[in-house]
């Protein structure tokens, strides 16, 4: 629908400048990076920073896996490891 304009005659309508993102979680996050990020966080002496710099992951997902979102990744991955672990010595 065109709007009138005193000043110009007809003008144009505008779009809509509604900016689509890419929402949801992100796609790369594994089983080992979520193992990883909750082992260092059990120890006391790293803090938060230190712990997103060095697994190289986003503010929002280390707070995601700190709160809890990614326990069926870590749940995966114990399950993974479980049926790898064996109590027997080998010899190399």
């Amino acid at each position: 629908m065109k709007q009138f304009d005193l000043f110009g005659g007809f003008s144009k309508p505008t779009k809509s400048k509604v900016k689509i993102r890419n929402q949801g979680r992100p796609k790369s996050i594994t089983p080992e990076i979520v193992f990883e990020t909750k082992k260092l966080l059990s120890s006391k002496n790293i803090s938060n920073t230190e712990i997103i710099q060095k697994m190289s992951i986003s503010k929002s997902t280390f707070y995601r896996i700190k709160k809890g979102g990614y326990n069926e990744l870590f749940k995966k991955f114990l399950q993974s490891n479980i049926q790898n672990f064996s109590l027997t010595q080998e010899d190399s």
